[in-house]
């Protein structure tokens, strides 16, 4: 599975991931070929609702929450569903996508929402009347990310093409693209102040843009693998980046600095947020597990208990006491653990003798200096024998 998810800089990086992620782990079977089967009556309750939940996202206000994802991670029918975070009850569909939905984002006001996937169409919704404003089409293949920027006037989004595109949400209409990366661009986010576009890509790379003008302001590396999420802190001043390398790494935004490493996945981490507070972080990992951090203290907190499937996407209610957890089998909000700090993981083990070279030899113990013995003398040369008397020399 991560032998194909190195590949990823290859022109068919998406044949490798679909065949990659499909294949390993608890839950995760591979995707068939479509065929005809009878339509089952969608399920009116999140409980029930048992399709692939690759992304989610709530309203600012917590009263709704919209979940992307499908029949599979591919190629067959995609699904956009409102639900009220209430009681899980299904509000509506946002309907369009013919394959696998793999992003979605809410604008702060509420007022739109946009989704992207397997399909390559960026679609831009009116989310209270559940009717679409605008199709967004640039982008030559996957669209594995997007984010609105603070004050929704624009929509960035992220391509299998490399290209990072900023949109007009008013009139659906390109304002800037960027060669962003070398390979796949696989997350975005904007910052805070919405001056700055953070983007991720599958050269292993984070990149910083000028929003307004597409200029590049700088990259963060240190990750081994392909990134696959990206996500500012509410006060904006640290960067949360996760990616396959099962890491995710906290920068701090002003000076561009790695502020703490993260480990503890034993799979691909898929997706990254903070709590309200920004103290809290959460990851989810294809490993099954929903693992908290405390920033402030760089460690792993007590968790949810881990997910029978893999783990595609965590979000934070508004409120900070439940997370939604988005699977290969449907989705679930938990409730939020209280913050309990693990103990650290134990240090590696030393070496055992034998791993020393037995080629080398070894001086015996009574000829290692002792720090107490005082440093032998160096030997001087004795001076030179004197000229006998009345001899010249």
């Amino acid at each position: 599975m991560r032998a194909a998810g190195r590949g990823f800089h290859a022109a068919g990086w998406s044949v490798a991931l679909g065949a990659a992620l499909l294949a390993a782990g608890a839950g995760r079977a591979a995707d068939p070929p479509p065929a005809a089967a009878p339509a089952a009556a969608p399920a009116t309750s999140l409980g029930d609702f048992k399709r692939w939940v690759i992304a989610a996202a709530f309203t600012r206000d917590g009263q709704q929450l919209v979940t992307a994802g499908g029949e599979s991670l591919l190629y067959r029918p995609g699904d956009v569903v409102v639900w009220r975070a209430a009681d899980g009850g299904r509000v509506g569909d946002l309907v369009g996508h013919g394959t696998a939905v793999w992003a979605v984002r809410v604008s702060r006001d509420g007022a739109l929402a946009a989704t992207a996937g397997y399909d390559g169409v960026v679609k831009l919704w009116d989310l209270p009347a559940r009717t679409l404003k605008h199709d967004l089409k640039k982008h030559k293949g996957w669209v594995r990310a997007l984010d609105f920027s603070p004050d929704g006037a624009r929509l960035a989004t992220a391509g299998e093409d490399g290209a990072v595109v900023i949109w007009d949400t008013a009139t659906g209409t390109e304002q800037k693209a960027i060669a962003a990366h070398a390979g796949a661009a696989t997350a975005v986010a904007f910052s805070v102040d919405g001056a700055t576009l953070a983007s991720g890509g599958s050269d292993k790379l984070v990149k910083f843009w000028e929003s307004a003008s597409g200029a590049e302001k700088g990259k963060l590396e240190g990750h081994g693998d392909s990134l696959w999420a990206v996500a500012y802190s509410p006060d904006g001043g640290r960067l949360a980046t996760a990616g396959a390398d099962r890491t995710i790494r906290l920068w701090t935004t002003s000076d561009s600095k790695e502020f703490a490493t993260l480990t503890g996945h034993k799979d691909w981490v898929t997706s990254v947020a903070f709590a309200p507070d920004g103290r809290r972080l959460a990851s989810g990992s294809l490993d099954g597990a929903v693992k908290l951090w405390d920033v402030v203290a760089k460690g792993e907190q007590q968790g949810p208990e881990p997910q029978k499937s893999s783990v595609w996407t965590v979000a934070f209610a508004p409120d900070g006491k439940t997370i939604f957890v988005g699977t290969r089998a449907g989705g679930s909000r938990v409730p939020t653990p209280a913050a309990k700090l693990l103990p650290p993981p134990p240090p590696p083990p030393a070496p055992p003798p034998s791993a020393a070279d037995p080629e080398k030899p070894t001086a015996p113990e009574s000829a290692k200096p002792k720090p107490d013995a005082p440093a032998k003398p160096e030997a001087v040369a004795p001076p030179p024998p004197a000229a006998p008397t009345g001899q010249k020399p």
